[in-house]
């Protein structure tokens, strides 16, 4: 049933509440509730792990390329250290060799008999033969030298300890006219070569080109005693003896070692040497260049060799000249460093795969269980609380699985709560709106009363006038009565139809008398009945107000919870921002209807004073009608007796004037009485009016009760905590 309004219109059948003091539907809040939230950018755990793990692997690299780094100049500094160690022991060794050389040379260069027979000055028995036999016996024994020759100024003769070289008359000439003969003469006294082109324009040609380079002496011979040159001195030092000097020295895989000579030819291994005798391995480099300028005696430099990057280092053999170079590949220096390169690689390969299938495996463990989560979060999320999460991890997510648990628990718990909280809350509105129907109809029932008492005083009133009316004609005729004695008769009886007239209207304002009271009766009865429905009213609205009070702690222990739950709480949170929203609602409707329920009270007392004051009124009105009813019979009685005996008219005449006022005052009474019981009437019906607007103020917040019960339920039975929905 719905109830009417203040201007008795029926209210719109609208399910909007006022939230926040904006008019929002129901569809309105659940379609906010379930609209879709703006994603942020998300970067799994895998990647985290894998990011992770990346760190340290990125140390290990670092730390590889440092100690690559650092390996490499060690191993760079200690290769070039012990190359320039080998290099300048073989300096050393070299140094004796050349110095032993360069000692023969010196012993036969001051041999009298060779020096005193090429000058031409020789004593008897000293002749070629002589000194040809003596030089090869000399230099027969010497581990070094391999072959010598003394080629001769003047005379033509020449000594070769060589059975494949024998020389001519004009071998001098040759000598002079070749580089090594430059070569001796621009350094004075002595000089190193790498190959004698003047004994190799006596050779054979080679099958190679490097057959003929052969380390070789040339010294200028002279006379001390007459200052006079007498010939040129030149040793060959024995290949063999530079073949294994050179087989010795290994600067490691790759490298190169070569003997440079004075006249900047190059001695080095067979295999070394380049395919034309014009290529040169380091001679003709800018390397070689910058060696010759500088004036330490070792050294080195990096330089470029056939497209490859090489370390050049090199020592000076002895105070003439002579070098020993060696030339290695960087990528030999590197080779170990480049093993350690390789070695921390493969580390670094096999540690990035070992903690990425580490990361893989956990994260799969980890995504599983958090899925798990989110999944039974979600279903929650969703309105079901009868899921429950399971994982099979034995670690922390054991705990939070537990703890998810408990959360949806105790959601499930605070749902029921709130549901139970609801169905008593609707069950209220209902009592209060059939209470409120009834008090409408009671209000409806003294509406009515108090218009036929209204309708009933008027009647009064108008009887009282009739009578005040017949009360003056009555004077009038007994005033006439004593003038005109004849007219007795005919006015006796004109009396007598007035008094019993005068009867039945006292007898009609007493039967209306009567029911005036039966009904401020039924209004008293009416009104204990309002109080009644009042004291119901007010121990519902101590129901309401206690459900409202734990719905709004349920509500803040639910935010409580759902801020625990974080991210996948959210839902919760507005869920309880909703119920706590309701329960503020219902208090507000509560102290509404308290507050109308201590007007209707207060108007209640006032309706019963007024009826009090009317049932007074009444009751004095009953006795003045019953006087007036006595009045009218003795009236009655003496209009008999005047009819029986006309000379007690006189007698009854005197006394009419007392009779007359007894009858004014009676009447002056019932008036009276009248306009009060007419003034408390109309008192009544506004205080009924007040009331009924009351009712109607009563029944609108009990619409807007119903409306949030409705609303409170539609948001529980998104819930399912049993495994139904709840409705």
């Amino acid at each position: 049933m719905k109830k009417r309004d203040k201007t008795g219109k029926e209210p719109k059948d609208e399910k909007s509440v006022k939230v926040a003091g904006n008019e929002k539907t129901l569809k309105d809040l659940l379609s906010a509730k379930s609209a879709p939230k703006k994603r942020k950018i998300m970067i799994g755990i895998r990647a985290k792990l894998l990011s992770a793990f990346a760190l340290p692997v990125l140390f290990v690299i670092l730390l590889g390329i440092i100690s690559y780094s650092q390996t490499a100049n060690s191993l760079q500094k200690l290769y070039k250290d012990s190359t320039m160690q080998i290099l300048g022991k073989t300096e050393e060794y070299l140094e004796i060799l050349l110095l032993e050389v360069e000692t023969t040379a010196y012993d036969l260069s001051q041999d009298k008999d060779l020096i005193a027979y090429f000058s031409g000055t020789a004593e008897g028995g000293v002749d070629f033969s002589y000194v040809d036999t003596k030089m090869k016996s000399f230099l027969g024994t010497n581990e070094y030298v391999e072959n010598g020759y003394f080629i001769a100024i003047n005379g033509g003769e020449h000594i070769s300890t060589n059975p494949e070289i024998a020389f001519g008359a004009d071998a001098f000439s040759k000598f002079e006219a070749s580089k090594d003969y430059v070569e001796v003469m621009a350094r004075n006294r002595k000089v190193w070569l790498g190959e004698s082109e003047f004994l190799s324009s006596y050779r054979p040609t080679p099958e190679n080109y490097y057959d003929n380079r052969i380390l070789t002496f040339v010294r200028r011979v002279d006379n001390v005693l007459t200052g006079q040159d007498v010939g040129f001195l030149i040793l060959e030092v024995r290949n063999s003896v530079m073949n294994s000097t050179l087989e010795e020295i290994n600067l490691g895989e790759n490298s190169t070692i070569v003997l440079i000579a004075q006249d900047n030819v190059e001695i080095a291994k067979i295999e070394e040497y380049p395919e034309t005798a014009e290529a040169q391995i380091i001679a003709s480099g800018n390397a070689y260049k910058k060696m010759q300028q500088g004036v330490d005696k070792s050294g080195s430099f990096n330089l470029i060799y056939g497209g490859k990057d090489y370390w050049m280092c090199y020592y000076y053999v002895g105070d003439i000249g002579n070098s020993i170079v060696g030339l290695i590949p960087k990528a030999t220096m590197m080779e170990q460093a480049n093993e350690i390169k390789a070695n921390t690689i493969m580390i670094v390969i096999v540690l990035a795969v070992l903690m990425s299938v580490i990361a893989t495996v956990i994260a799969l463990n980890m995504g599983k269980s958090i899925q798990n989560i989110l999944k039974g979060v979600q279903q929650a999320a969703k309105g079901d609380l009868t899921v429950e999460i399971k994982t099979k991890s034995r670690d922390e997510f054991v705990l939070l699985c537990n703890g998810v648990n408990d959360m949806i628990a105790e959601m499930k718990d605070l749902i029921t709560k709130v549901s139970e909280g609801a169905g008593q809350v609707d069950h209220a509105v209902d009592k209060v709106g059939n209470m409120n129907t009834r008090v409408y109809e009671v209000a409806d029932g003294i509406s009515v009363a108090i218009s036929q008492i209204c309708d009933a005083a008027e009647n009064q009133e108008e009887g009282a006038k009739n009578c005040l009316k017949n009360m003056d004609d009555l004077s009038e005729k007994l005033t006439s009565v004593a003038e005109n004695t004849e007219g007795i008769q005919t006015i006796s009886n004109g009396v007598k139809q007035l008094v019993s007239s005068g009867i039945n209207i006292m007898e009609e304002l007493n039967t209306s008398s009567e029911k005036t009271n039966e009904n401020l009766s039924e209004i008293v009865k009416e009104i204990e009945e309002l109080g009644n429905a009042i004291a119901d009213i007010n121990q519902i609205i101590q129901v309401i107000t206690e459900v409202a009070d734990q719905t709004n702690l349920l509500s803040l222990n639910a935010s409580i919870e759902a801020a625990r739950a974080g991210e996948a709480g959210r839902g919760f949170a507005v869920v309880a921002s909703e119920v706590k929203k309701l329960a503020d609602q219902s208090l507000v409707a509560a102290d509404q209807i308290g507050n109308i329920i201590d007007k209707i009270q207060g108007y209640s007392q006032v309706v019963l004073r007024h009826a009090e004051q009317t049932e007074k009124v009444l009751i004095s009105q009953k006795s003045a009608v019953n006087n007036a009813v006595g009045a009218f019979k003795d009236m009655d009685e003496n209009l008999e007796r005047l009819t029986e005996n006309i000379d007690g008219i006189v007698t009854q005449t005197q006394a009419i004037p007392r009779a007359k006022e007894s009858a004014m005052d009676a009447i002056q009474s019932i008036s009276s009485a009248i306009e009060e019981n007419t003034a408390a009437t109309i008192n009544i019906s506004d205080d009924i009016g007040k009331q009924k607007e009351q009712v109607e103020e009563l029944a609108v917040c009990a619409d807007k009760l119903k409306t949030v019960s409705e609303r409170l339920k539609v948001a529980i039975s998104q819930f399912i905590i049993d495994g139904e929905e709840k409705n």
